[in-house]
Formats: C-alpha cells, sequence, structure tokens
C-alpha cells in the first residue's frame, strides 16, 4: 500500500493513454502531472483509430475493464466540452459456426453482467434496415459499445487535462529513463534535460522497446501497419451501430461528418521493427490488398455502398504483445516504473480504464479490479530478444505455431 501521495509524475507519450492517466492522476490529487510528447498531441496512433469501442471480451478480466471504459466514456461525455460518446452499440456478426464457437463467451458474459442482444438476420434488418444479414448469420449488440470519433475526443481531452494544470509539453521526445539504484527516478529528454519525479508512466505504443531496452525491460511485441478507410460523404447516413463483421472480416462505423470508416484484418501487413523515437509515420505506405477486398466484401452487406468510393485513408501502428494482452501496471523490477501501452488492436477500449488503473497503482496501491493478467511481469523469463528477432507476421504473432510456445510465452486465443 502506498504510504505518500507522490507530488511528481512524469508521463511519457501524449496520445489517448497518456492524457487520460494524467486526467486520472490529477483528479487523485497529484501536485505535478507532466506529460512529455515527441511531436504533436494525439499526432501517433490514436488519431489513427478506427475508435470501434465494445466492452464484449474473450476474458473476464478483459470485460471487467472494458466495462469501467464505458462508465468512463460516459462520464466523459458529461465533463468534456465538445465531445460526445456515441453509445449506439456495438455489434459482432458472425456466421453460424462462429456463432457457435463463442458462446462460452456469451456465458461469461452473462456471468459479469455484460448487456446485450442475439439478433437474427429478420431483427438485425428491422432494427438496422441498411445492413443485410444472410439467413444463418447472427449479430451480437452489445448495448453499450459504440464509436468515438478520434480528433473530437483528443481535443476534447486535452482540453480537460490542461485546464486541470496538467503540464502537456509538445515536441518534447523522452531519451532514456533515469535507472539509479532504487528504480526509476525519471526521465531525461532532448530540451528539458532531467526530470525528477516519483513515478514515470510509459504510455507509448510501438515506441515503448525504444525506452524499455535502455533499462534492460524489452516487452515481446512486434508493431504492423493497420489501415483504415474513409468513404466520400453519404447523401444520408445510415442508422448502424459499430461493427465488428467477423463473417466478412471487415469493420465499420459511422463518422461525425456523415461518412463509413472500415477496415480489415485479410492480409498480411507490413511489420516494422523496433521502431525508434524518430520513426515517422509518413515511411508507412499503402497496401494494394485491404480497399479492394473491404469493397468486394460489403457489397452484400452494406447494399448502399454501391457506388460509393473511398475518399480517405488512415494509416498507423498496432503493437501486438505475444498474448495479444495489453501491459498495464508496474515494472517490479524497476520501481518507480508504470506501463499504459501495448493494447494490440483495441487501444481505444483499453486507454481510458489504463489510465484509471494506472492512477489507483500509483497513488492507491491497489485497483478496484484485478488485472495481474496484464502485468508487463507476466513475461519474465522469456527469451524477449528470441521474439522479437523472430520473423512474425501478423496473423502470426502470438499464436502457437508461431514458435511463441517455444519462448514459454502464454497464448490467448485470438478474437
Amino acid at each position: 500500500m502506498t504510504t505518500s501521495k507522490p507530488r511528481t509524475i512524469a508521463i511519457v507519450g501524449g496520445g489517448i493513454a497518456g492524457l487520460c492517466t494524467a486526467l486520472h492522476i490529477k483528479e487523485k490529487g497529484v501536485e505535478r502531472v507532466v506529460v512529455l510528447e515527441k511531436d504533436r498531441v494525439g499526432s501517433g496512433s490514436s488519431s489513427k483509430s478506427g475508435a470501434v469501442n465494445t466492452m464484449l471480451m474473450p476474458t473476464e478480466t478483459g470485460t471487467r475493464a472494458r466495462a469501467i471504459t464505458m462508465d468512463i466514456f460516459e462520464r466523459f461525455s458529461r465533463i468534456l466540452d465538445n465531445y460526445s460518446f456515441h453509445q449506439v452499440g456495438c455489434m459482432f456478426i458472425m456466421n453460424q459456426d462462429q456463432y457457435r464457437a463463442t458462446e462460452p463467451e456469451r456465458q461469461m458474459h452473462r456471468r459479469v453482467g455484460a448487456r446485450f442482444e442475439i439478433l437474427d438476420h429478420r431483427a438485425v434488418a428491422k432494427r438496422f434496415p441498411a445492413l443485410h444479414l444472410e439467413e444463418n448469420e447472427y449479430g451480437i449488440l452489445d448495448l453499450r459499445g459504440g464509436w468515438n470519433e478520434p480528433d473530437t475526443y483528443i481535443a476534447a481531452l486535452a482540453a480537460k487535462v490542461r485546464e486541470m494544470g496538467v503540464e502537456i509539453r509538445e515536441q518534447e521526445p523522452v531519451e532514456a529513463f533515469i535507472h539509479e539504484a532504487g528504480g526509476i527516478t525519471g526521465v531525461r529528454s532532448r530540451t528539458l534535460g532531467e526530470l525528477r519525479t516519483d513515478a514515470v508512466v510509459c504510455t507509448l505504443n510501438a515506441w515503448a522497446n525504444s525506452l524499455l531496452a535502455g533499462v534492460d525491460q524489452p516487452i515481446p511485441v512486434h508493431n504492423y501497419v493497420h489501415e483504415r478507410f474513409v468513404t466520400t460523404p453519404l447523401a444520408q447516413m445510415p442508422a448502424i451501430p459499430a461493427t465488428n463483421d467477423s463473417a466478412t472480416q471487415v469493420y465499420y462505423r459511422p463518422t461525425e461528418d456523415r461518412r463509413l470508416l472500415f477496415g480489415c484484418n485479410t492480409h498480411e501487413p507490413q511489420r516494422i521493427t523496433r521502431p525508434g523515437l524518430d520513426f515517422d509515420y509518413g515511411q508507412l505506405e499503402l497496401h494494394p490488398a485491404p480497399a479492394p477486398f473491404i469493397k468486394q466484401a460489403i457489397r452484400t452487406r452494406l447494399p448502399l455502398m454501391e457506388g460509393v468510393e473511398f475518399a480517405d485513408h488512415r494509416i498507423g501502428l498496432i503493437s501486438m504483445t505475444a498474448d495479444r494482452l495489453p501491459n498495464i501496471g508496474p515494472v517490479a523490477a524497476l520501481p518507480g516504473l508504470f506501463l499504459g501501452c501495448n493494447f494490440n488492436s483495441g487501444g481505444f477500449g483499453y486507454h481510458a480504464v489504463a489510465g484509471l488503473l494506472l492512477a489507483e497503482f500509483i497513488v492507491e496501491g491497489q485497483t478496484r479490479i484485478d488485472v495481474s493478467e496484464f502485468s508487463p511481469d507476466r513475461f519474465k523469463g522469456v527469451d524477449v530478444d528470441a521474439y522479437l528477432e523472430a520473423d512474425l507476421g501478423y496473423k502470426d504473432s502470438g499464436l502457437p505455431d508461431a514458435g511463441d510456445k517455444d519462448l514459454g510465452i502464454p497464448i490467448a486465443r485470438r478474437h
């Protein structure tokens, strides 16, 4: 149990995870909270997210954590200016085999109190006329789910934490953690120099290992290019929920400017090996496969898309841990260091609860739910360097047949 409240905390990374962590820490009465961002607030993968949000996760810990995220989004809709969580539901569309295979998950979801409906193709057509399901397909509608607009959300969150007195230092790349005998005692940045703190929170995503390797604590994670496509404006916006369409392997949601956003994970994306702090998103290139695949896959699902073109795209990185679970919590070997990063492809669903849990870890010494499943220490004893050097594609990373089992890494089923 923490005996005294920390006075100064540094947060490395000014994306949604860093901003949300700053808000929760400041609300707990910490005097000085400093966010250090190497570029502009939200300029990393946060602003490029699909931001489809559900609490229906494959593990009980994940589901309970995501329920807290929904609580936070609902609260933020009340306290953040010019922001609203679009809580229109988040639906999973499954074929019959997928539906049967995921029944144990639904039993767990019911047990922990999730609110969802199971809709057959007729019920979906009645509720969401723009969507066409086949007779053997089902919609699982998470009633608390929905979607966010990243640019709106980031601007509102940044404005709020500044109003609360959080120091946001943009164009301030952190080059190293200050590691002394007792653990991590601060950070060293290019222009600020040394900043001594009571605790440091690393919320970097793809760049986490660029700092963690410097204190001999790298984590087993691979980074992959991920793309989202946005249509031209629609004459009439369809009433559809945020949708994870497992049957077509495409996901989609509305946008705040009358368009539709799409993404998929059907191709093998480019792997970015150990990106450094100077890595530029401008180096990423579009893959030729996703856009035509999406258009073909949703021709029957969303007939209104006939003749509608993609006008824009977002390209970023997703950071996939070996077990497909996030890193949230303290690093035992380095007292004073906490991680809130590597959220796999669900960063927008995890960042809010991660910020709250990190604030509880730091200020109170305990969290409202058990998140030992997400502890960075779960990889203790793993040959991380061997994992990082392994040539693993997106569809292989974290799976038993990719060699992870030989490295002693626990495997979580993909979702």
